[in-house]
């Protein structure tokens, strides 16, 4: 049973770009690794350029979050290989390809394929142009389909589902223009997305070019949530390990990332440093110099500078 707030559509399966309804040919992927959030609930780890996903296994189906067209096809195996059961949702926290292009893996198991209006409106825009691109050139891409969603939801939108209660929270424009949580309250766990990177430089939301992220839309985003002191034992990532038990200390050490960092750029503005100076001599606090991907930070100076002087933030 769904319940939804605000308006909610639900839509016929849309149309897919056209392409081979073969499976896609063997290629080089980022090892997925299997970890265990909590009983029935289970994450699977990407240490590389692809994101995590999530799945639920119930007495009804599998809940699945998120879906990366390059390493679903591993999410899948290991669904198979722990259930006989379907896949029945699945679920994008938002719109990048790296979390919502694989969901035609699961084209088996047909299972109705949710998001926001806005999440469907970036995958008719940008991410449809990017993963048609990507058709051109890309093997992968070339034998499969970009498949949208079924629901389309505004505010937020609760599943009742193999006796669990699924919250899905439109947190609003953080990581991306749309960032989706799911708080699962019978499992004392809620499921981030990218609002969530752990031990690992935060990603700069982009596609097709379009680079979307706000760090005040994040830092408000995690605020939100922090201030509904939910009973969450674990939030899970969407890059990173999830740190079981650890609970809303990795939302405030996130948030406390961004601001620490964001004060180290405009210091660096104030003694009148240029952007291409402040990329070249920053240096990552101690209590984040553990982080990896230090390549990505270059990005999220370049959105701290400009975002400095527009917001004054």
């Amino acid at each position: 049973m769904i319940r939804t707030r605000h308006h909610t559509y639900i839509f016929a399966l849309l149309a897919v770009f056209a392409a081979a309804i073969g499976a896609a040919p063997a290629v080089a992927q980022d090892k997925m690794e299997l970890r265990t959030v909590t009983d029935g609930v289970y994450m699977m780890q990407n240490d590389r350029g692809s994101s995590n996903a999530s799945f639920v296994i119930t007495d009804d189906g599998v809940v699945v979050l998120d879906a990366d067209l390059r390493t679903a096809d591993q999410v899948l195996a290991q669904i198979r290989k722990m259930t006989d059961k379907k896949v029945k949702y699945l679920i994008t926290s938002h719109s990048a390809g790296d979390h919502a292009s694989g969901a035609w893996r699961y084209r088996e198991d047909k299972p109705v394929f949710i998001a926001t209006k806005t999440q469907m409106r970036d995958l008719y825009m940008q991410e449809g142009k990017e993963f048609a691109e990507r058709q051109k050139t890309d093997e992968v891409y070339k034998a499969s389909q970009l498949t949208r969603p079924d629901i389309g939801f505004e505010g937020s939108m609760t599943l009742q589902f193999g006796g669990l209660t699924f919250i899905l929270t439109e947190e609003g424009g953080g990581h991306s223009t749309s960032d989706v949580t799911v708080f699962i309250p019978q499992k004392r766990v809620m499921l981030m997305g990218d609002l969530l990177d752990t031990e690992i430089h935060p990603g700069q939301g982009e596609s097709a070019g379009v680079f979307y992220s706000n760090v005040k839309g994040w830092t408000r985003s995690l605020d939100n949530i922090i201030a509904r002191n939910l009973p969450v034992d674990t939030y899970v990532p969407g890059h990173g390990p999830a740190h079981i038990g650890r609970g809303v200390a990795d939302l405030q050490e996130q948030k406390r990332y961004f601001i620490v960092m964001r004060d180290e750029v405009s210091k660096m503005m104030k003694a009148g440093k240029s952007l291409s100076e402040i990329e070249k001599t920053i240096e990552v606090p101690k209590e984040f110099a553990h982080y990896k991907r230090k390549p990505r930070l270059v990005s999220f100076v370049k959105l701290f500078y400009y975002q400095t002087i527009e917001q004054g933030y």
